[in-house]
C-alpha cells in the first residue's frame, strides 16, 4: 500500500472544449476547488505516512487553466506550506492548450510546472474531435498557446486521442507533432470509459494499430529519437528491465494508495484517476471519503475500499494466469477492465491489447533486428 506517488487534484471540473470522445460526465460545471480542499487534503496525506520524499501534483480533469493563475499560485503556497520538512513535489499539469498565454507561461517558469497539450495532429483530425461549445475547431487556439511555450523556452510534451481516423493517418500526425517539438509524444487509445461508452477502435483490428504504431517506432529512428513516443520508451524500459531481472514496480494504478485522486469538492479515491467522479451499476460511485471530513486511517477500514482492493489484486492475478505479456506490464488498468468488461477482477481490454502488447512486440521486434546487425552508436547509446 503506497508510498503515494501522484496526488491528482482536480482544480475544477469545467472545460471550454467539448471533445466528442470525453469520458467525463460534469465539465459544464464551472465550480473551482478552495484552498481548504487542497490544504486537508495535504495535511491528512502527510498525517498517514504515505509520502516519502518526493512525489508529483497533478492538475488534471476538466480544464486546469480554467482555474485562474492567482489560484495556482496559492494553491502552490498551502502545499509548500502543509507539507512534511524533507520533502519535495512537483506540479504536473495536463492543458489543452487554449488559453495558453505569456502570463501562463510565466507561472510555468515561477513554480516551476511540468507541462502538457493534449492536441491530435493537424487540422482535419484535430477539429474533427477537438471543438468547442459551439462545435468549433480547436487547433488555432493549441497553436497560439503552443506557440507562447516555445517563445517562452518551456518544454513541454504532447498526448493525443488515438482514434480510427487517426489509424490512417501516423506520418501527417507525427509529423505535426514533430514540428512543435515536443519532449515526449504520448498517443492514447480512445478509451470505453465513463459517458463514453464505444470506442471507434473496436472496428480497428491488432494489424491496423500495430501498423499505425509501428510506423510511429520508424519515424522515432529517422529522426534520431527512438524513445521520443512514450508508450515506447515506457516499453523498451520494462523490456530491459525483464532482461537485467529488475524487481518490478506494481502499476500505480494497482497499487493502493499509490495514487490518490481529489474532486474539486474534496472528495476522493484512489487507483485509476479515469473512477473519480464515474458511477457503476456494482459499486455505486468510487468515492472512498472526503478530505474534509476524514482521513486515510477511516479509508482502510472501508468495506468499499477493501473490496476495490480485494477485485483490483484478483485482477492482477488473472492477468498473471493468462498473460505472456504480465511481466512488461504488471497488470491492465483497473477503470479498463470494468469499464469494458464490467469487472476489476476481469483480464485483457482493448486498452491493453492496443497500448501494451501491440506496442510491446514492436519493440522487441526492432530489438531484434538490431541485435542481428551492428547497432549504430547513437542508438546504442539512446537505448542503453
Amino acid at each position: 500500500m503506497g508510498p503515494l506517488r501522484l496526488l491528482i487534484l482536480q482544480a475544477t471540473p469545467f472545460c471550454n472544449l467539448n471533445c466528442s470522445y470525453c469520458y467525463l460526465p460534469d465539465k459544464s460545471q464551472r465550480r473551482r476547488m478552495s484552498l481548504e480542499v487542497i490544504e486537508k487534503s495535504v495535511e491528512r496525506i502527510a498525517a498517514s505516512g504515505l509520502i516519502h520524499k518526493e512525489f508529483s501534483v497533478v492538475w488534471h480533469a476538466g480544464e486546469p487553466l480554467a482555474a485562474g493563475i492567482k489560484f495556482y499560485q496559492e494553491a502552490d503556497e498551502v502545499i509548500r506550506k502543509k507539507l512534511p520538512a524533507g520533502v519535495s513535489f512537483r506540479h504536473c499539469l495536463q492543458t489543452n492548450g487554449t488559453l495558453i498565454n505569456k502570463e501562463w507561461c510565466t507561472l510555468f517558469k515561477d513554480l516551476p510546472m511540468s507541462v502538457g497539450v493534449s492536441v491530435d495532429g493537424p487540422a482535419a483530425l484535430n477539429d474533427k474531435f477537438r471543438v468547442d461549445r459551439r462545435g468549433k475547431g480547436s487547433l488555432a487556439q493549441i497553436e497560439r498557446g503552443m506557440t507562447c511555450l516555445q517563445e517562452a523556452e518551456i518544454t513541454f510534451h504532447t498526448i493525443s486521442v488515438v482514434t480510427k481516423e487517426a489509424v490512417q493517418q501516423a506520418e501527417a500526425i507525427f509529423h505535426y507533432l514533430y514540428s512543435w517539438g515536443p519532449d515526449c509524444m504520448g498517443f492514447n487509445v480512445e478509451e470505453i470509459e465513463g459517458v463514453h461508452a464505444s470506442s471507434s477502435l473496436q472496428s480497428v483490428t491488432e494489424a491496423e494499430f500495430g501498423a499505425f504504431m509501428s510506423r510511429m517506432h520508424e519515424l522515432s529512428f529517422e529522426v534520431g529519437e527512438p524513445n521520443l513516443v512514450r508508450e515506447f520508451r515506457s516499453a523498451h524500459a520494462a523490456i530491459m528491465g525483464s532482461v537485467r531481472k529488475m524487481p518490478r514496480v506494481p502499476p500505480m494504478e494497482n497499487n493502493p494508495l499509490s495514487i490518490i485522486n481529489v474532486d474539486v469538492d474534496g472528495n476522493f479515491s484512489s487507483f485509476s484517476p479515469e473512477l473519480l467522479g464515474m458511477k457503476h451499476e456494482s459499486y455505486g460511485d468510487f468515492i472512498l471519503g472526503n478530505f474534509l471530513h476524514s482521513g486515510i486511517e477511516e479509508l482502510k477500514s472501508s468495506p468499499k475500499f477493501q473490496r476495490m482492493t480485494a477485485e483490483i489484486q484478483a485482477g492482477v492475478k488473472a492477468c498473471q494466469a493468462s498473460c505472456e505479456y504480465f511481466h512488461f506490464c504488471g497488470g491492465g488498468a483497473p477503470s479498463n477492465k470494468l469499464f469494458e468488461n464490467g469487472s476489476f477482477q476481469s483480464a485483457e481490454t482493448l486498452h491493453c491489447r492496443m497500448t501494451k502488447k501491440v506496442v510491446t512486440d514492436i519493440v522487441l521486434g526492432r530489438m531484434e533486428t538490431m541485435l542481428a546487425h551492428d547497432l549504430p552508436q547513437e542508438y546504442a547509446e539512446l537505448m542503453a
